[in-house]
C-alpha cells in the first residue's frame, strides 16, 4: 500500500470554490452511508471507494461532494462517539461498538454519517424535505443536547477498547495527545528528488507561486504542504522533482544509508516510496532490487521509477518470503530494508479504517509474519552489511518484540546499531529527539509524522 499518496483524501475537505450543480440533500447522506458500510467490509480503502463513487453520475455539487468525503472520514475517525450518541438519542443503553453488526445496518450507517456531517456543510441539505434529510436534522439536534455529557474513555478517544488499553500501556498520560493527533488530518509531505532538484529551489518556486510550502523539521529532503494542496499543475510535480512521502518514511530511508555503487534490497517495496528514496540516495548507481509479493504494486512502481529518472531499479515479484530465487543473493547485499507488512496503526491520520480492521488476533498474526520475513531478509546481508527493520505500527508486539526476538535468535551474528548515530550521519536534524533505546521511534503527537518504528543491525 502506498500510504502517503492517499494523504490528500484522508484529511477534512477544504471547501472548494465553485458553483454547486445541486444540493447534496438526501443523495449525499445516502452516498456517505453506503461508503461507510463498504469501508467497514475492508475490501478497499475508503479513499479509493470515495474516488470511484464520485466519478459516477451523482449530481451533488462541489460542496456536496466535499461534504460526503468529510463525513465519511469523520465517521471512521470517531466511530465509537457517533455510535454512542446514536444510542443515547434513541433512548437505548449504549453498548460496545460491534463493527460487523454496524456494517450490515445501513440505517445505522446513515445515522452515523449524519452525526459526523461537517457543521459548515449542513446548509448543502438546503430545503430538502426528503425523509433522510429531515431525520438527519432531527438526529443532530437531539445529539447536540447531549454534547456536554461525559463519554467513556475509549469512546472519547475514538479507539476500540482493545487498542485503547494497548496504547495507554505504551504512552501512559500522553494518550489523549496521541489520540487527538491520530484523529487529525495529516499534512501533505513530499520528498524532493535529489537527482533532479534541490529543496531550496523547490521551496522558492512554490513560495513564489503562493503555495504555503515549508521544509520538514527533520528530513533533509522533505517539504510540507497543507492537506489536499493541488500539485498536478506545478512544474516540480510534472517533471518528477518531488514525490509524495511522509516525513517519517523519509527518515526510515535515511536510516538505511544507501550509497553510490552498492547493491541494496527493498524487501517489501509495495508501491515503492522508500525504493525511490533509496535510489536517489544511491545517485542512480549500483543495483537496487524492489521485492514484493503483489505484482500489481510493482507495476505501479515502474511508472514512478520512470518519472523519477531512475534506471537501476530491478523489481521482482516473490511468491513469498522463502522464494527460491532469493538464494542466489544470499550473503551478497550491502543493505537490506524490511519495511514489513504490519497493522498500519501508525497511519490512522490517513487510514482511520485500520483501527476497525484489526484486533489482538490480527496483530499476533502480523508479528509472526514479520518474524519470518525478517529472518528471510537477513540471509541476504553480506558480512559487514546493514539490515533495517521498520513498521508503521505503534504497538510493541510488532516493533520492539520482533526486533528483540531477532537479535536473540541470531546469537550475535547481527549487532544492533545506534539509530541516532546513523541518522546524524544522514544529515537528519535533531536526530536524538527521534530515537528511543537505540531505535527510530516516531509519534504523531510528538513529531508530526505518521507513527513509525525502525531498528538497524550490522552483520558481523
Amino acid at each position: 500500500m502506498n500510504r502517503s499518496t492517499r494523504a490528500s483524501r484522508a484529511g477534512p475537505a477544504g471547501r472548494p470554490h465553485g458553483r454547486d450543480t445541486a444540493p447534496a440533500g438526501a443523495k449525499g447522506l445516502e452516498l456517505a452511508a453506503r461508503l461507510l458500510q463498504q469501508s467497514l467490509h475492508f475490501r478497499q480503502p475508503p479513499d479509493a471507494l470515495l474516488a470511484q463513487a464520485l466519478r459516477g453520475p451523482q449530481r451533488l455539487g462541489v460542496r456536496g461532494r466535499a461534504a460526503v468525503g468529510d463525513a465519511l472520514f469523520a465517521a471512521l475517525r470517531d466511530l465509537p462517539r457517533w455510535h454512542h450518541l446514536r444510542a443515547r438519542v434513541r433512548g437505548d443503553a449504549p453498548t460496545p461498538l460491534d463493527v460487523q453488526r454496524l456494517r450490515e445496518d445501513i440505517d445505522a450507517c446513515g445515522d452515523i454519517v449524519a452525526l459526523a456531517w461537517p457543521d459548515d456543510a449542513v446548509p448543502v441539505w438546503g430545503s430538502d424535505d426528503a425523509p433522510q434529510a429531515q431525520r438527519a436534522l432531527a438526529l443532530r439536534a437531539a445529539a447536540a443536547a447531549l454534547a456536554a455529557a461525559p463519554l467513556p474513555d475509549g469512546v472519547r478517544f475514538g479507539l476500540p477498547d482493545w487498542l485503547y488499553q494497548r496504547l495507554r500501556a505504551v504512552v501512559g498520560e500522553a494518550l489523549p495527545a496521541l489520540a487527538d493527533a491520530l484523529r487529525a488530518p495529516a499534512p501533505l509531505d513530499l520528498r524532493v528528488n535529489a537527482l533532479r532538484a534541490k529543496r531550496e529551489a523547490v521551496l522558492s518556486e512554490w513560495c513564489a507561486a503562493g503555495l504555503p510550502a515549508v521544509a520538514t523539521p527533520y528530513a533533509p529532503w522533505g517539504i510540507r504542504l497543507p492537506a489536499r494542496t493541488p500539485l498536478q499543475t506545478q512544474p516540480a510535480w510534472v517533471w518528477g522533482h518531488v514525490e509524495v512521502q511522509d516525513e517519517g518514511s523519509q527518515l526510515i530511508a535515511a536510516l538505511v544509508g544507501a550509497r553510490r555503487g552498492e547493491t541494496v534490497v527493498d524487501f517489501c517495496a509495495g508501491a515503492g516510496g522508500k525504493t525511490l528514496a533509496l535510489g536517489a540516495e544511491m545517485r542512480n548507481t549500483g543495483r537496487l532490487y524492489a521485492f514484493d509479493t503483489v505484482a500489481a504494486r510493482l507495476q505501479r512502481l515502474q511508472e514512478r521509477v520512470q518519472r523519477a529518472g531512475l534506471t537501476h531499479v530491478h523489481p521482482m515479484a516473490l511468491s513469498d518470503e522463502s522464494d527460491p530465487r532469493l538464494q542466489r543473493l544470499a550473503g551478497k547485499i550491502d543493505r537490506v530494508l524490511v519495511d514489513a507488512p504490519c497493522s498500519g496503526l501508525g497511519t490512522l491520520r490517513r487510514h482511520p479504517e485500520l483501527k476497525w480492521r484489526h484486533d489482538p488476533s490480527t496483530i499476533a498474526q502480523a508479528a509472526a509474519l514479520q518474524q519470518r520475513i525478517l529472518q528471510a531478509a537477513a540471509r541476504l546481508v553480506r558480512p559487514g552489511g546493514r539490515l533495517v527493520y521498520a513498521t508503521c505500527s505503534l504497538l510493541p508486539e510488532e516493533n520492539e518484540a520482533v526486533a528483540q526476538a531477532f537479535t536473540e535468535s541470531t546469537r550475535g551474528r547481527f549487532e544492533p546499531l545506534d539509530a541516532c548515530t546513523l541518522l546524524t550521519q544522514a544529515r537528519v536534524t535533531d536526530a536524538h529527539s527521534l530515537t528511543e533505546q537505540g531505535a527510530l521511534r516516531l509519534w504523531p503527537h510528538v513529531h508530526g509524522t505518521d507513527g513509525f518504528y525502525a531498528v538497524a543491525w550490522q552483520r558481523r
